[in-house]
């Protein structure tokens, strides 16, 4: 009787000993057919289009840049009052030139820039707090860079008013400058803007019964580091167009003088680039598409502003701003144009679609 009782101890114990590894396994991952913990910690890949980049838009459709002085031939016989090109000056005047079809052909051809039109692609990790706190926040932070992918390519190609214009074509002739150095002129800007963001957000979940699915909205801080760049090239014909100068002068033989200040073709590029501290918000949702993968979409917005100068310009690239600016300055200091100065706009608003995997 006692041989027995021992006997069915020792297999009682057995069988208790051979569950243990399940049961800890149940512990650890929950009973059979429930869903392990949420995991909290993910990565992130996206990318997205961020329009008008650097905030260049209305420079390069509107209202170009770099004054140029009533008396410039530029501004007197081309009425162009900038040494920037605007598409809306473009397109005005090469519609008037062709209406006209005379004296006053003042464009022969352009190309429109248009905006600048960005891409971005970037990654963050984020680290969800529903477990320390008891509430759905979350923080991330991320690396991102931006470039430009479209837009900002302009030209322009000056008529012939300076030999079609009889009294011009005159006027230069006497003042020994031949008309011809004065027609079909071309300049090519290119505008170009990239930068690299860092961001530091604390967002909220509005959480959907699906795990790992919900809507979200955040804010925090972002660091900055890029810029944009203008490259110009100008030919000799449009150089001399935009640094000669025709003044009242009652010692010359016609009562006007013409003085050419030109250096020449030009070729440069003037880059603005900074480091600056911003702000960054935006609002998404993501929806599971298994195995810990969430597919997202979201709008970011995010910015910061600085105004730079630019270094470096070459000597010609000064004597051509200076001599367009201003007759007088060319003359008492032709490389006064030292450098530019322009405001260097960070971030806009972007929209995102990316993959996030939640690993731990």
């Amino acid at each position: 009787m006692r041989r027995g009782t021992s006997r069915t101890r020792l297999a009682c114990l057995a069988a208790a000993l051979l569950a243990l590894p399940a049961t800890a396994l149940a512990g650890r991952h929950g009973k059979k057919g429930e869903e392990p913990p949420p995991r909290r910690l993910s990565i992130s890949l996206s990318g997205g289009i961020r329009p008008d980049m650097a905030g260049l838009g209305s420079t390069i459709l509107q209202d170009g840049s770099i004054d140029v002085a009533d008396s410039s031939l530029a501004q007197l016989a081309y009425g162009t009052g900038k040494a920037l090109m605007s598409d809306r000056d473009n397109m005005t005047l090469a519609h008037n030139s062709k209406v006209d079809g005379g004296a006053y052909n003042m464009l022969a051809d352009y190309q429109e820039g248009g905006s600048m039109l960005g891409g971005e692609f970037g990654a963050d990790l984020r680290y969800e707090l529903d477990d320390l706190i008891d509430f759905p926040l979350y923080v991330e932070a991320g690396f991102y860079s931006t470039r430009k992918v479209a837009g900002g390519e302009q030209s322009r190609t000056l008529g012939d008013v300076a030999t079609a214009n009889g009294q011009l074509a005159a006027l230069l002739a006497i003042e020994g400058e031949d008309p011809n150095d004065y027609v079909g002129g071309t300049m090519k800007t290119t505008w170009d803007a990239s930068w690299v963001e860092v961001p530091v957000s604390l967002g909220v979940k509005v959480p959907i019964k699906r795990r790992y699915t919900f809507a979200y909205g955040y804010f925090g801080a972002s660091w900055f580091k890029g810029g944009f760049s203008v490259g110009m090239d100008v030919d000799e014909a449009y150089s001399n167009v935009l640094a000669t100068h025709i003044e009242e002068d009652p010692d010359a033989v016609a009562g006007y003088s013409v003085t050419n200040l030109s250096p020449g073709a030009v070729q440069d590029t003037a880059r603005f680039e900074t480091s600056a501290v911003g702000l960054n918000y935006g609002l998404g949702t993501q929806v599971h598409a298994g195995r810990g993968i969430a597919i997202f979409v979201e709008m970011n917005a995010s910015g910061a502003a600085k105004t730079v100068k630019t270094q470096g310009l070459k000597d010609e690239t000064k004597q051509l701003l200076t001599a367009a600016s201003s007759q007088g300055l060319a003359e008492g200091n032709p490389t006064w144009f030292d450098n530019l100065a322009y405001p260097v706009v960070f971030g806009g608003a972007t929209a995102r679609v990316g993959v996030r995997y939640y690993a731990f």
